[in-house]
């Protein structure tokens, strides 16, 4: 390596180290956007953007916030997710290291804080959209964030517990369970399994896995009646709980060569008139089927960010 190539690669090296830690809410995105744009953006112009997840009352996906391009600087460089909505004529602005996909959005990471996703899209004054696909990608960089809080950023060490995965893989499946969940119920003769993440004093995440033979049909309807038999039979004193039909949400899906079916709704108790949220996965493994559960008590509090915590490390489960 030639002394030039040497010093820029390590210059490279000590403006990589030199970056602090994105920060900002996990589910922010920061707007940059050209003054032109403010009619676009007043007249409900990002609708699109505005994802909605159905807990027990709709909640927003993102949380935004604002700045034009001439406020961008200092700290406002360093959030989680940055959106550059720029005009032709400011297509200079686009950082470098962003890459253009075939829907016209650059996109890239880490370029001026650590694991930090930065977006932008040139939007013609005239006549202004958005593109095809920025939503799901915003999500996907919500995710990332998400996927990084709950494996690395509760402490300084990682939460991965590979004593955890080893005994659920001696059951014949995997699953990453962080450690900041605690065991509640240790029941695997009987085909259940919880474990337990209190945030405060007045929420309580649950994270269930039931494992039993069947020669059923899986569909959506008995998926639904297959959660319910699970929390009513194992779950504390929820004999009467039940699935509230007029807001549930069903979908089929495929996880790691599995078909089955995620449930998202919300779960009531009449004998003590509490309700709460829940995402629930049940796969088919053939003559087995697997019930993923995450159920949230978090009253009066945004629950979407619970749901997608237990989406995150449903994600991580594969049959052996």
């Amino acid at each position: 390596m030639g002394k030039n190539s040497f010093l820029v690669f390590f210059l490279l090296i000590f403006a990589v180290s030199c970056k602090q830690e994105s920060i900002g809410p996990i589910n922010g995105i920061l707007i940059v956007y050209s003054s032109t744009l403010d009619d676009f953006i007043d007249n409900n112009g990002l609708q699109k953007l505005h994802l909605v997840v159905e807990t027990v009352d709709p909640e927003e996906v993102f949380s935004f916030s604002f700045a034009e391009t001439s406020e961008f600087q200092g700290t406002l460089k360093s959030r989680r997710v940055i959106l550059l909505l720029l005009t032709p004529d400011e297509i200079s602005l686009i950082p470098s290291g962003l890459n253009e996909n075939e829907n016209g959005i650059y996109f890239g990471s880490d370029i001026w804080a650590l694991d930090q996703f930065v977006f932008a899209v040139v939007v013609d004054p005239v006549n202004p959209e958005i593109p095809i696909g920025l939503p799901e990608l915003l999500e996907n960089a919500y995710d990332n964030q998400m996927h990084d809080y709950i494996y690395e950023s509760f402490v300084s060490t990682s939460m991965t517990s590979q004593e955890r995965i080893d005994s659920l893989s001696v059951l014949g499946f995997q699953l990453n369970v962080p450690k900041s969940y605690s065991v509640r119920i240790w029941s695997p003769d009987d085909g259940f399994i919880q474990y337990q993440r209190q945030p405060d004093e007045e929420s309580l995440i649950l994270l269930s896995i039931r494992m039993f033979s069947t020669e059923a049909e899986l569909s959506d309807s008995n998926a639904v009646l297959a959660r319910e038999a699970m929390a009513r039979l194992f779950f504390f004193d929820a004999s009467a709980d039940s699935v509230d039909r007029a807001k549930l949400f069903t979908e089929e899906i495929n996880i790691n060569g599995l078909s089955g079916w995620e449930l998202t709704g919300v779960w009531r108790n009449p004998d003590y008139l509490n309700a709460g949220a829940f995402t629930t996965r049940v796969l088919n493994a053939g003559d087995e089927w697997y019930i993923l559960d995450m159920e949230i008590y978090n009253p009066g509090f945004r629950k979407e960010p619970y749901l997608r915590e237990g989406w995150i490390i449903m994600d991580t489960f594969a049959k052996e």
